[in-house]
């Protein structure tokens, strides 16, 4: 049997349908209240699914009753824990020390230089005057992060020392990192290897801003690199050198962020070892046949998987750009009742009258949009000028009662 450790934010997949060989015989851990959908036998809700401890408890307590052959996550939160039941029980997949380096963001780097990665400067944070001793070597803005973190969650660009006391309290518990602002454009690589061998891997340059462009209310999203742009094969190398530089896993579906400096030369930003956070699936899905979710759930399962068609869907797929709008701090007074010209997959994720002031839109994360939709072209600079009209014509179809202009 296989027990899927279902984040909430992921209970809408059709998870019964892309295992249904194992339909009726599915297992969960997933948030009180939360349905998975059907094909499960047995299911153990905790109350706060953040809280390891309680998800850990109720995972042993399904493989006390059941004989669980595969453990299953999709969500960042759950790739560590899947490595530890995997090694608890001795089942098939990532360990331990593999999903750690493909969490932490100091044991990456620390990896990642050693196996030939460029990786800006970083040091581990335990107190302000780290920071400031960094500062200190390093001139200019430094960006201070969970080292576990995901979604640009708790990330701070401090331009000077004076901004250090916005940060303070998180450094001290300890598990945060600083490293320098690296300039440039920032790319993503969407790969999959499966038994040590690459499959396909697509490289994608984000919009300007990236994952951080919900800090000013701009839309962010990404577009594939023509295969002959000479960037796209460098790209990919470094995924592959990456890793290689990381602790073996037998599968991985990885997702790759790099900085490409004004000198052009590749950096490290950070690697996560699933797929790509929304609306990165809806991009990929374009490119590769079927939802890269679904891809990996059946190769993380051990089950069949056409991955010779997969290929070829890549090979002759069109250039895709993703996007979406990020909340603002009010009501939403409008939604656009029709998709932005050459949108595909338009889908609206918020409702008139949603309130996404005051403390939920600071606690917001890059993955939180109230609308993403995505384009399709031939050429690099049709695609482009489809995201910027789509962009423009979706945001003026929003309307919004603002709180105020509250700085992140």
């Amino acid at each position: 049997m296989i027990l899927v450790l279902l984040s909430p934010r992921n209970a809408g997949l059709p998870l019964g349908e892309w295992l249904g060989e194992e339909t009726g015989r599915l297992l969960a851990v997933t948030g009180a209240g939360v349905d998975p959908g059907p094909g499960f036998l047995d299911v153990e809700p905790v109350a706060d699914y953040f809280d390891d401890a309680s998800v850990h408890k109720a995972a042993r307590r399904l493989c006390d009753r059941h004989q669980v052959t595969r453990v299953l996550a999709l969500a960042e939160v759950d790739v560590e824990r899947a490595a530890q039941l995997r090694n608890e029980f001795d089942l098939p997949g990532q360990r331990p020390e593999s999903a750690r380096a493909y969490r932490d963001k100091i044991c990456m780097k620390e990896l990642a230089a050693a196996g030939g990665v460029r990786v800006p400067a970083f040091a581990p944070l335990a107190s302000e005057a780290d920071v400031l001793a960094f500062m200190a070597a390093h001139p200019g803005p430094v960006v201070v992060k969970p080292r576990d973190g995901s979604g640009s969650t708790g990330v701070a660009v401090l331009e000077t020392p004076a901004d250090l006391p916005a940060v303070a309290g998180r450094i001290r518990s300890g598990d945060h990192e600083v490293e320098e602002f690296v300039a440039g454009r920032f790319c993503h690589v969407d790969a999959l290897h499966v038994g040590g061998e690459p499959v396909v891997s697509i490289p994608s340059v984000y919009t300007d801003g990236g994952c951080l462009s919900h800090w000013t209310d701009s839309g962010n999203g990404s577009w594939m690199l023509e295969p002959d742009d000479p960037l796209h094969a460098r790209l990919v190398a470094e995924t592959w050198r990456l890793v290689a530089a990381l602790p073996h896993a037998p599968s991985l579906f990885v997702h790759a962020e790099f900085f490409v400096t004004d000198a052009d030369e590749i950096v490290l930003c950070e690697v996560a070892g699933r797929v790509g956070g929304t609306p990165i699936p809806a991009m990929l899905e374009a490119v590769l046949g079927l939802d890269p979710r679904h891809l990996w759930a059946r190769i993380e399962c051990g089950l069949p998987v056409n991955l010779d068609a997969v290929r070829d869907h890549v090979r002759s797929a069109p250039l895709v750009a993703n996007f979406g709008l990020p909340p603002r701090n009010g009501r939403i007074t409008r939604i656009p009742h029709e998709p932005p010209t050459g949108a595909q997959g338009f889908t609206v994720l918020a409702e008139e009258g949603e309130d996404w002031g005051g403390e939920r839109y600071r606690a917001r994360k890059s993955g939180d949009f109230i609308a993403t939709w995505l384009v399709t072209a031939r050429t690099a600079g049709e695609l482009l000028a489809l995201v910027a009209k789509s962009e423009a014509e979706a945001e003026a179809a929003f309307g919004w009662d603002l709180v105020s202009e509250e700085a992140p």
